[in-house]
Order: C-alpha cells, then structure tokens, then sequence
C-alpha cells in the first residue's frame, strides 16, 4: 500500500484518493502498520470480504476506479504500485498508472460502460457459497470456536480453490506463511488452471 502514497499525492489536487482495502482478518496489525507507514489515503479493514464480493476481487493487489458518481469505470484488474515484483507478477505497473493518470487528468476513460461490463467477472454459485463459507468461519473464530472455523475456511477452500483472497487469504489464519510453500504451491496450481481472474490483464508482459 505505501507504494500508492506518490501516485495518490500527485494526483489528489485534481480531485482523486486512493481508498486501500486490507483484506485481513487482524485489524490490529492494520491499523499498526498503516500508522507506521503515515499514510494520508484512508484505509479499510474488510475482514469479511465484503468489499470484495462487492467489486469481484480474486486476487491482490488489485484496483477498481470509481468516479465522482459512484459509477465503477474501470472494473476490478490487477494493479502493482511499482515494479519490485515484477518478475514474478509479470505486471508493468506504469500501463496502470499512466491509464489512470490519463483519466484523472484529462478524463480520458480506456474503456466505455460495454467494456466496463464485459470485463466484470461476476461470481458463480460455488463462489458465492465459498465467500458465505469463509464469513461463517471468520465469524466462528470471533467466537472462539476453531473448529468450525477450521471447517467453513477449508469449506470456502475447496468450493473457490483459485481465488487468492480465500485460499491465500486463509494462510495466516491456520498459522502459515502467506509467502511460504503453501503459497509458492497454490502459485504453481493455479498456473497450471491458465491462471484465472481478471479478463482486463493490464500491463502483463506474457
């Protein structure tokens, strides 16, 4: 997140904020790390995905834009702050950012509202049910039941094994490394699927 701080400084004059949203289940760490950080963007805390079921988000980082009426432009797609993990996103983030310097400065929209809609990745029955699943669970461990919880997260799992704001999400919450094996595994797993997602692929090199 800190990466968005420049971009959200030159361009917030002309009327635009970035908004993050931590899909994470510690708010505490959060907030600690976003003060730490001194960001001037607010940032959410969407524990229960809300956000992302609202704006079809499968995968982090990510962005969607919104504009002054509330009308989403550009639909969710993936979105580096910088090129640091480039050779593993396979992401060039300045496509990203000279798109919506472009809109933002000269209201230049790279897409028109049939294009907006037809890269929107509307959810299916499994992973509506998936995402029903994983708020159950994050609910149960709330109540101290780590059982259930177990249960509904490994639930949500196996219905939406490709979505990497479940799966990856999941990681911390049974105690492993969002950067250890597991992950590098899901990686391979969900390559060898031809890497579902986001229709748009900005800015992808491959």
């Amino acid at each position: 997140m800190p990466v968005w701080q420049p971009l959200h400084d030159e361009l917030k004059d002309r009327g635009f904020t970035v908004i993050a949203v931590a899909l994470d289940a510690d708010e505490a760490a959060v907030r600690e790390w976003a003060t730490q950080e001194r960001l001037t963007f607010p940032v959410l805390v969407d524990r229960n995905h809300l956000l992302a079921e609202l704006y079809g988000f499968t995968n982090v980082p990510a962005s969607v834009w919104i504009d002054e009426d509330g009308r989403i432009v550009r639909p969710a797609d993936t979105a580096m702050g910088d090129d640091r993990f480039r050779a593993f996103s396979k992401v060039d983030s300045s496509i990203h950012h000279d798109l919506l310097r472009r809109w933002v400065n000269e209201g230049v929209r790279d897409l028109d509202d049939d294009a907006v809609r037809s890269n929107q990745v509307l959810p299916d029955d499994d992973t509506q049910r998936a995402r029903l699943h994983r708020r159950i669970g994050i609910l149960l461990g709330d109540r101290g039941d780590q059982v259930g919880r177990d249960h509904h997260l490994r639930e949500a799992e196996r219905l939406a094994p490709m979505d990497w704001t479940i799966v990856r999400g999941n990681m911390p919450l049974f105690g492993e490394d969002p950067f250890g094996n597991r992950f590098f595994e899901f990686v391979g797993e969900w390559m060898e699927a031809g890497q579902p997602g986001y229709p748009l692929r900005t800015g992808r090199d491959d």
